[in-house]
């Protein structure tokens, strides 16, 4: 234990000793020591009275009991290992029979989904890794990426790898027999592909087209980035760019005929896109911008800056009336006229996808 008192008396000898001057030295020097001598008095002193302090908040430290966790942990902690009651009306068995209605996210624990309604309700669905992109539409299936590739997660827990290529998001065709994704690296090539839910060789549908860049003036492939079927099957949504820059919005055909242009990188400026899906009317489409999420006609027109600011991901909600978006770890729901409510914080920056089954 330090004692005050000895200290103190050590920094006045200390403050002595400096202090003394031998006879005939010059006044200049003669107050340079004193000056010396009461700075370093009083750093000693604040020293002391910090030495002090900390020993006073080191007992207060040790006299404060360790803190009990609740049994349920609050909402803004990830954790979902906890099921919620079962829905006896649901017709699909294991525990996608009971998150209809519920978005789900990639955590530490797993693939995971809440009950946005209630967001302390939480359910792990997988304990793979990976982050949701899109739900079947009547949610017994639900499509991940991660592991370098597509995988499909049934309701059982079963998982079906469906492509190995680095996809840019994807979505089920509606009877949930095909995925639909786009890529634009090797091995796949930059294009758009469908395969079988169960696995099995892509097939073409569409490849990318050349762009001049902007840089070089050279013309180079334009990379294929989220990839969206429409809900009833029968086009196919997609910007290509390259990278952060050069980005144009096309609506084609499902098989890849009549693609349209709907707009350009003059709108949009530069930065990464991404997040594109359907409303579930089909009226609309959905994206992220660097500077804002943004609706627009699947036509082109009426594009709307719906809020200012990034995302991380957004999601339709099933009856198509608000949006989820997640940033920086928070999970917020957007009405269609720009309000926001906060729901529920700590789910990560990765993907999320909203279960249509409700």
């Amino acid at each position: 234990m330090i004692d005050e008192r000895q200290v103190r008396e050590m920094l006045e000898r200390r403050a002595e000793t400096i202090s003394a001057t031998p006879t005939g030295e010059p006044k200049a020097i003669r107050r340079a020591r004193r000056r010396l001598a009461l700075n370093a008095t009083v750093v000693g002193l604040v020293g002391l009275a910090v030495v002090a302090g900390a020993l006073a908040g080191l007992r207060t430290i040790q006299a404060t009991p360790t803190p009990v966790l609740p049994a349920t942990p609050p909402s803004n902690v990830d954790a979902c290992t906890t099921a919620p009651s079962p829905q006896t009306a649901s017709t699909i068995e294991g525990p996608f029979g009971q998150v209809g209605g519920w978005i789900a996210y990639g955590s530490a624990d797993g693939i995971c989904a809440l009950d946005p309604a209630r967001p302390e309700r939480r359910i792990l669905l997988s304990r793979g890794d990976g982050d949701p992109v899109a739900w079947s539409s009547d949610g017994t299936k639900l499509l991940i990426q991660g592991g370098g590739g597509l995988h499909v997660l049934e309701a059982d827990g079963t998982e079906t790898l469906v492509t190995d290529s680095v996809a840019n998001g994807g979505s089920f065709s509606p009877d949930g027999s095909e995925v639909v994704y786009g890529t634009s690296k090797k091995p796949a090539g930059s294009a758009i592909y469908a395969v079988s839910s169960d696995g099995g060789a892509p097939r073409l549908i569409r490849r990318a087209t050349r762009r001049i860049c902007c840089f070089s003036g050279r013309s180079v492939l334009a990379g294929v980035e989220h990839t969206a079927l429409s809900p009833d099957g029968t086009r196919i949504a997609y910007f290509d760019g390259l990278g952060d820059n050069s980005h144009y919005l096309w609506v084609m055909n499902a098989d890849g005929t009549e693609r349209r242009l709907l707009r350009d990188d003059q709108v949009f400026g530069a930065g990464h896109v991404g997040g594109l899906m359907w409303s579930p009317d089909g009226e609309w489409l959905a994206f992220k911008g660097e500077d804002g999420i943004y609706l627009v006609r699947p036509d082109g027109s009426e594009l709307t800056q719906l809020l200012p600011g990034s995302a991380a991901s957004v999601q339709w909600s099933p009856d198509g009336s608000r949006i989820a978006l997640v940033r920086q770890g928070v999970l917020w729901m957007a009405n269609l006229d720009g309000s926001i409510e906060r729901i529920v914080d700590g789910i990560g920056e990765g993907g999320i996808a909203w279960n249509p089954a409700v």
